[in-house]
Formats: C-alpha cells, sequence, structure tokens
C-alpha cells in the first residue's frame, strides 16, 4: 500500500488560510457583512480560533485577505468564460450578457454588501477604494477580449464604463428582488441599446 505523503507545514497553514478565506467569503455571500466575524468564520472553516488569529488577527485584516481573494475570483470567473464567447455578429451581445451574467451573480452581490456598509466605515471604505480599482482596471483588459471590435477606438473606455454602470446599476435590483428576476427583465431591453453604442462606434471607426 502506497503511504500518502505528509503535507509540509507550509502547505497545511497555507490550506488552513485558503480554508479561512473561502469561509468568509461564504459568509459574506449567505449573510452578509454582519456574519462575517472571527469566530462564525472559523467555526465555518473547521478551524480552531487560534490558528485564525494565526493568519488574521483583526476581523478587518480577515475582511480586507477576504475581499481581495472574491475579487480575484470574480475576475477569474469572467476570465474562463470568455472563452466561450462566439465569433462574429453576435459577439458583442454575448460579451454583454456575460458582463451581466457576472454583476447579477452571488459573488458580486456579496460585494454590493460590502459597499453598503462602507458608507459608514472609513477603514471598510478605504480597502474597498483600493480593490475597486482593482477591478476597473482588471475589467477594462478583460473588455478587451470581449469587444475585439471596438477595442482600438478612442471612445473604447467610455463604452466600457457605460456597459459596466448599466450592469451594476441592475445588480442593485436583486437586493430587493433576489432571484434576479427584475434583473433580466431590464436587462433585456437594456442590453439592446447598450449594444447600439457599440455598434455604432464600430462602425464610425471604420468609415
Amino acid at each position: 500500500m502506497t503511504s500518502v505523503p505528509r503535507r509540509s507545514q507550509a502547505e497545511r497553514s497555507a490550506a488552513t488560510r485558503e480554508a479561512l478565506l473561502d469561509a468568509a467569503i461564504e459568509c459574506l455571500i449567505d449573510e452578509g457583512y454582519a456574519s462575517v466575524t472571527t469566530s462564525a468564520v472559523a467555526v465555518r472553516a473547521g478551524v480552531s480560533r487560534g490558528a485564525h488569529l494565526h493568519h488574521f488577527q483583526t476581523r478587518n485584516a480577515l475582511v480586507a485577505a477576504a475581499v481581495e481573494a472574491l475579487a480575484q475570483r470574480w475576475l477569474g470567473e469572467l476570465r474562463e468564460a470568455t472563452a466561450g464567447l462566439p465569433e462574429g455578429p453576435d459577439r458583442t451581445l454575448a460579451g454583454l450578457d456575460l458582463l451581466w451574467a457576472h454583476y447579477a451573480s452571488p459573488l458580486y452581490q456579496g460585494a454590493l454588501d460590502l459597499w453598503t456598509d462602507a458608507r459608514s466605515d472609513d477603514e471598510l471604505r478605504a480597502i474597498l477604494l483600493e480593490v475597486e480599482r482593482f477591478l476597473d482596471r482588471e475589467t477594462l483588459e478583460v473588455a478587451h477580449v470581449l469587444f475585439p471590435e471596438v477595442a482600438g477606438t478612442d471612445e473604447f473606455e467610455e463604452l466600457i464604463q457605460f456597459a459596466v454602470a448599466t450592469v451594476r446599476g441592475l445588480a442593485t435590483l436583486d437586493l430587493l428582488h433576489p432571484g434576479g428576476e427584475r434583473n433580466r427583465q431590464q436587462w433585456a431591453h437594456c442590453r439592446l441599446r447598450v449594444a447600439a453604442q457599440f455598434s455604432s462606434t464600430a462602425s464610425s471607426s471604420t468609415a
């Protein structure tokens, strides 16, 4: 019988940290920012409070790391999904639908809860401002892949800002209307108007 190699201390430590971050993100998505406490996260992760404090001495340290992990996970899923987009005239609508779906996802809904609490929490707001700048930069990079027909135009950044602002705004509807039905109904109309802006810009650039 082949024995399983024992993990090193560094590997065990990394696994514990990952479990804590996963638990913090789950707490945020399932129950909101108020539920992300050191004790609740330790219980959900299945680790001792001492192990938790070894990695994150304060709630704010945990939240900061969890927010960064949440952003990285959200972007990773968005990048992976771009591989399935069609080429040709249907790509713009497919790309917009992909953006909308990711902003309507539970990961982004969890982030919205943080943004709301940041209105009255200076330390949380400082953390989120850094994450938002990172997300804006990385989303713009992904947008070059999503929308190649307008990526080289002077209006590209403005178009992406317009599209992202639209899907972010619609995502807030899910806060009061869980399940996304109101969001989906609004998006069915908005996607065509946003796509028309992309098409107009693409046509102007080749005229």
